[in-house]
């Protein structure tokens, strides 16, 4: 394993990027290998994911099979033990097939980073049936009151990612005495998907088949060792879990925006090649215009990829060396993370315009164009943390912070 802090060098949109670790590249091209051979079969299960409301049954089982779930799990539970630069290209393609399936496909990866933050030995307990798929709801609006051996747990929630398809949910909350919060920051509360009573409310421009649904939770026991700090350290985990869940969450969003903003560009490609049905009208892509205009977007997607993997690459060292991602570090992915919604936004407007009749009737393309405006409405990648971004880079005080209390020390 190298550490060297040299700058990697660049991939390309369908390229292999840089990695520190040998066996997690190895894995990486597993994995993308896997998902070469599902992504036929997958796509064309997308229209019946939307019509559902999550993914189909079938959608499910092929995005398992390629064992992209498996990618940030330890080792030490059974896991790739994978670097998060060498996951986000697997994300990445999976999110080329279907917006839906690529988001599932991030909730799916994110076991292995969920499950380091539990006790190993209840970590193993949830690993007996096989590989768990977990939901979470990060907003502090549950209530617990402690009780003998855990807490009685409720809450309600909405935008429950993955809801539909989740073994069990990880549920944000606060400890109370009376009516006095007593825990500080809010914790995580793990409570098995029987216990959530899904409300529906999942009536939205895109994304629709991720069964993304609102739920409550009502009095539910949940014993002390399910209940977490996902601000702390992980408990389990080798160097690969180091950045802990707030980096896992910002994996999640880039593998899905790098996806779907490769996927419009791509499928518009394709419709440009299409003759024209005006009688002596040639095809857009004959159209010197439509074709500077191309270039112009091509390239701000794969400039806005580079800096993903250039800020992936960074932490992925830093992980190596057995630290925490500095406060620059997690700056600058979350700017990665603002700037390639921002890229997907631009691009889903221009190929909505391009695309013409066909864009506005149901379909492939209007279904890309719905999933990357849904995704880009994400707290995570809003322009509010610009402010925050220009302040480190424009040379912040150490003290201050805005990435949790996990990564003060690192200032």
């Amino acid at each position: 394993m190298t550490t060297s802090q040299q700058l990697p060098e660049q991939s390309t949109a369908a390229g292999t990027p840089f990695s520190v670790d040998p066996a997690s590249a190895a894995n990486r091209d597993r994995l993308l290998a896997a998902v070469e051979e599902i992504a036929t079969e997958a796509e064309a299960e997308a229209e019946a994911c939307e019509a559902d409301g999550k993914l189909t049954d079938r959608a499910l089982d092929l995005l398992r099979s390629t064992g992209i779930g498996w990618g940030l799990v330890s080792a030490e539970l059974g896991g790739l033990d994978m670097y998060p630069g060498d996951v986000f290209p697997v994300l990445e393609r999976i999110a080329r097939i279907d917006g839906s399936i690529g988001w599932i496909a991030t909730i799916v990866a994110s076991s292995g980073p969920l499950l380091a933050y539990l006790d190993p030995a209840v970590a193993k307990s949830l690993l007996a049936d096989g590989l768990p798929i977990f939901a979470a709801s990060g907003a502090p609006s549950g209530r617990a009151v402690a009780v003998k051996g855990g807490y009685r747990f409720s809450g309600s929630y909405s935008y429950s990612s993955g809801g539909l398809h989740a073994d069990w949910v990880f549920c944000g909350g606060v400890i109370y005495d009376g009516d006095e919060p007593v825990s500080d920051p809010s914790l995580s509360f793990l409570v098995p998907s029987s216990a959530a009573k899904h409300s529906g409310n999942w009536d939205t421009l895109g994304l629709r088949g991720t069964g993304s649904v609102d739920f409550t939770v009502t009095d539910e026991f949940v014993p002390t060792e399910r209940v977490i700090n996902m601000f702390g350290q992980p408990a389990s985990g080798g160097a690969a879990a180091g950045g802990g869940a707030f980096l896992l969450i910002h994996l999640m969003h880039l593998g899905f925006a790098a996806g779907i903003t490769r996927r419009l560009l791509d499928e518009l490609a394709r419709h440009a090649q299409r003759p024209s049905t005006r009688p002596g009208a040639t095809s857009l892509a004959d159209n010197p215009a439509f074709r500077t205009e191309y270039a112009e977007h091509e390239l701000a997607a794969r400039s806005a990829r580079a800096l993903i993997t250039e800020t992936l690459a960074g932490i992925d060292v830093t992980l190596a060396r057995g630290d925490r991602p500095s406060r620059r570090q997690i700056s600058l992915l979350y700017g990665a993370n603002v700037h390639i919604h921002d890229t997907a936004r631009k691009i889903a407007s221009w190929v909505f315009t391009k695309g013409g009749g066909t864009a506005l009737r149901a379909g492939t393309l209007q279904r890309l164009v719905r999933d990357a405006y849904s995704g880009g409405q994400h707290f995570l990648v809003d322009h509010s943390h610009l402010t925050d971004i220009g302040h480190e880079l424009l040379g912040a005080p150490p003290e201050m912070q805005w990435a949790g209390p996990f990564f003060a020390a690192q200032g």
